[in-house]
């Protein structure tokens, strides 16, 4: 008895295409993403640096642009994470977001971290 055998399909890998980053965000991060290369941002795997550096160094338009593709309650969900954020920024984001100071990951570690005396 002869065997037959089947051909079996090729299979090959899905290609990846490269995230395309919308157009009202994609303006605004060059100044803020000086260190990387912008064909390579993937807005959702960078949505963590791209939100702290709006954060510590965007314009209103910056967050405009970022509350736009991210929505307010994943960019919330991301700031309360964040390790490190500036007075200023812990400021205008517990004023922003109606949140308590404390709630922020950041400033849980600031207060964690021994204050040296200054004379």
């Amino acid at each position: 008895m002869e065997k037959r055998t089947t051909p079996t399909p090729e299979v090959t890998a899905p290609a990846t295409e490269p995230q395309v980053v919308p157009a009202p965000l994609a303006e605004h991060l060059p100044t803020l993403l000086w260190d990387v290369d912008p064909d390579t941002i993937d807005p959702q795997a960078m949505a963590r640096t791209i939100v702290q550096r709006v954060i510590q160094r965007g314009s209103k338009e910056d967050w405009a642009a970022m509350l736009e593709y991210y929505g307010r309650p994943r960019v919330q969900e991301i700031v309360e994470t964040v390790p490190y954020m500036s007075d200023a920024a812990i400021a205008a984001v517990c004023q922003f977001f109606h949140i308590e100071k404390e709630t922020l990951r950041c400033y849980q570690r600031k207060q964690s971290i021994p204050q040296t005396f200054n004379s």
